[in-house]
């Protein structure tokens, strides 16, 4: 062995004797293929001024690596006078851009991708800096050779070329296992990473998602701002610390407003060194389409970052921005963050643990308050409900409604293209509450925003939800439950009951038959009907009328009672013209004016004196403020007989009327029939009076029933049939004077 390394260190010798006389320059790397693999230091000029986790360490193959490292691409930058005498300088793709003034001999630049760049002078024995790798490759055909130190060999303490080539593989293949980093660790700066660990940084619970909802940011410090339209904002570092994460929020004018996400709103960031670059700013752009976060060269910056803008049409609403951008952005992990006049340094940002924050949904109603945080609904079921308004059907999105003590609260979601208060077959945003006796209070919505209709309402209107409370005393009669939808349509939610039990109904009189008496209160608690000429589209603030019929032991009574103004004009008109009475008629019938005309009464209203003489055509319209009460004869009446204690067939009174004018805004009337007179007159027995209908054409074009001679109330339903009638007008005069009509 001695021999042979003798005889190669001869061969060594003479080869470099024959370069050194031809003028060649020559090294012991030229002629040694056991050269060791040398791990050069280095000390790159990167942007950041920061190792990249990437790139700081070489890893060579054995026997000699050219350094390609798989073709990595390099963080850090050789310096300006770091040339290779070939003419090759850098390598594959670096990160950042050489200074000006470094290039080649021959003007080339580039390489295969070192991982790591030598310091300016260092220089391979044959004049190359970079190209393949740091680590020098020994040519094809070279030998081992002995040298001593004037030929190149390793000065005294040095390990001698070509010894222990054995262990000098093994060496290496544990430095290039020491060397390896995680994926993680390629992707930031550990001297980055390390900083922000120096920090000792407050932990707070969250896992943020890039998706424009804070929910995960609840446990993240709000700071407060003086940007434009920017009511908070806040910052975290990610749980790995790679990442900073940004967020802030505020109200949006309109859907089409994105100003807050603008130049105006920016991220200003303070490095120890005073430094101003391209990473001393952060803001982000959003509209048509687009959102991009942006530098202070108003370069494009790789992050994340979503936008949402929850304003609804003109209808001002909430946004949301949040971005996340790579800690190797910045400058340095040493900077003081501002932000609308609010700064924080980077020590005290906080860091969330990765662990996901748990929303608290309600599990059972807490009560509503009217403040447009809409939180506070989400134990109420919501009902997915459309407009019928073919021109805008996606108008309505989801309703709900709850009755609590003394508020009835009522929730909309508004859908694409319109909003509540264009809802509505007539686009005019009326609703109604519908009380299970029938009664009925209408409201119409405005985006100012208003209910109108009523007193005393509350509401609130952000983005596209509406919240409104509506005052137990403007609710309608109700018995048990009330109902809520569109006004003159089917309810979107019905059964809907005080949650309070011992605030019970508003009604003040209960249920207990009718007495014929112009005091109207036992008709409370029994069921009514609407009557109505209005449409979906009328503007009127309050409904027409309300009806009811009632039977019991052999007398029909029946109440209308009205606020419309219009009607209000009449003063008693409307109770006493074009009134219609019919028996054993089908509903389909009466809806197309077909029914039997044999089988219907049609009253006709009298005054009688103290002495009984009988005014067979008094004032029955524009009456003054009063109760007046009449009898009811036919129409068909012969009108012969003078007195009513003398009275021919053809004149015979059926029943009476009791009416009041003007009190308390309001005409209302009711009356009674005589059941088995009525069917003597009609030819027929009273039993075979079965189902019995009226109509007061002056009010409304409804029918509204009731059942034969039952002992109970049946509530009246709702059947649409045309109707004419005469104008009538009214004085008002005192209230609760019961008095006979004009003579």
């Amino acid at each position: 062995m001695k021999a042979r390394r003798i005889f190669r260190g001869t061969v060594a010798g003479l080869m470099s004797l024959s370069l050194l006389l031809s003028g060649m320059p020559v090294s012991a790397a030229e002629v040694s293929g056991t050269v060791p693999q040398q791990k050069e230091e280095v000390s790159g000029t990167a942007n950041n001024e920061t190792d990249s986790k990437t790139g700081t360490e070489n890893t060579g193959t054995e026997n000699g690596d050219t350094g390609a490292a798989d073709g990595k691409v390099n963080d850090q930058t050789p310096p300006a006078d770091s040339t290779d005498s070939d003419g090759t300088t850098g390598g594959q793709g670096n990160e950042q851009t050489p200074p000006a003034d470094s290039t080649d001999s021959n003007g080339a630049t580039g390489g295969q991708g070192n991982e790591q760049t030598p310091p300016a002078g260092s220089t391979d024995s044959d004049g190359t800096t970079g190209g393949q790798g740091n680590e020098q490759t020994p040519p094809a055909d070279s030998t081992d050779s002995e040298q001593n130190p004037a030929e190149g060999q390793p000065e005294e303490g040095q390990e001698q070329p070509g010894e222990n080539q054995d262990d000098d593989k093994k060496d290496d293949v544990k430095d290039k296992d020491d060397k390896k980093v995680t994926p993680e660790e390629k992707d930031e700066p550990q001297e980055d990473l390390e900083a922000v660990a120096a920090h000792s940084l407050t932990t707070v619970g969250g896992r943020i998602e890039i998706d424009g909802d804070l929910s995960d940011w609840a446990e993240v410090t709000s700071r407060s701002s003086g940007a434009s339209g920017v009511d908070s904002w806040k910052v975290a570092y990610s749980p790995d610390g790679n990442t900073l994460y940004f967020s802030y929020t505020g109200t949006a004018s309109t859907e089409w407003d994105y100003g807050f996400a603008g130049s105006g709103n920016v991220f200003q960031f303070e490095y120890p060194d005073g430094s101003t670059g391209e990473n001393s700013a952060l803001s982000v752009t959003a509209g048509n389409g687009e959102t991009l976060v942006k530098n202070a060269y108003w370069g494009n910056v790789a992050a994340d970052v979503a936008v949402k803008n929850s304003a609804h049409g003109n209808n001002p609403g909430p946004y949301v921005v949040e971005f996340a951008v790579p800690l190797s952005y910045f400058q340095s992990p040493e900077f003081t963050l501002t932000f609308g006049g609010t700064s924080v340094a980077a020590g005290d940002i906080e860091q969330v643990d990765g662990n996901s924050v748990v929303v608290d949904v309600p599990a059972v109603y807490g009560g509503i308050t009217i403040d447009g945080s809409y939180s506070d609904w989400a134990a109420v079921a919501k009902t997915e409900v459309s407009c019928p308004n073919d021109a805008h059907k996606e108008c309505l999105s989801q309703v709900a409604a709850v009755y609590d003590g003394d508020w009835f609260y009522i929730y909309i979601k508004d859908g694409k293209g319109s909003n509540a208060s264009g809802a509505g077959t007539h686009s005019n945003g009326k609703f109604a509450i519908t009380s299970d006796l029938g009664y009925e209070t209408d409201i119409q919505l405005t985006t100012a925003p208003a209910v109108n209709g009523v007193n005393g309402a509350q509401v609130s209107y952000v983005g596209d939800e509406w919240e409104l409370a509506i005052p137990k005393d403007q609710l309608p009669k109700y018995e048990e439950s009330l109902s809520f939808g569109l006004y003159l349509g089917e309810p979107f939610i019905s059964g809907i009951m005080n949650l309070q039990e011992d605030s019970g109904n508003n009604l003040e009189n209960l249920f207990d038959g009718i007495n014929y008496d112009g005091n109207y209160e036992d008709w409370e608690d029994y069921g009514h009907s609407t009557i109505e000429y209005a449409t979906a589209g009328s503007q009127e603030d309050q409904i027409d009328a309300k009806g009811a019929l009632y039977s019991s032991d052999g007398k029909l009574y029946g109440h209308v009672v009205t606020t419309m103004p219009q009607h209000l004009e009449e003063a008693g008109g409307e109770f006493t013209a074009a009134v219609t009475i019919a028996f054993n008629q089908s509903r389909s019938d009466l809806q197309n004016g077909s029914y039997d005309q044999k089988m219907a009464f049609y009253p006709m209203c009298v005054t009688v004196d103290g002495g009984g003489n009988i005014n067979w055509n008094p004032q029955l319209m524009g009456l003054p403020e009063g109760t007046y009460e009449f009898h009811i004869a036919s129409r068909d009446a012969w009108h012969t007989s003078a007195n009513i204690n003398n009275l021919h067939e053809m004149d015979l009174m059926y029943g009476k009327m009791i009416m009041t004018v003007g009190k308390d805004g309001k005409d209302e009337m009711e009356f009674y029939l005589d059941l088995p007179m009525v069917a003597q007159k009609l030819g027929v027995d009273e039993t075979d009076l079965k189902e019995i209908s009226a109509q007061f054409g002056r009010i409304g074009q409804q029918w509204i029933f009731t059942a034969g001679t039952s002992t109970g109330p049946i509530a009246g339903v709702i059947l649409c049939i045309s109707t004419v009638g005469i104008v009538l007008w009214y004085k008002k005069r005192k209230k609760n004077e019961l008095q006979p009509a004009a003579a």
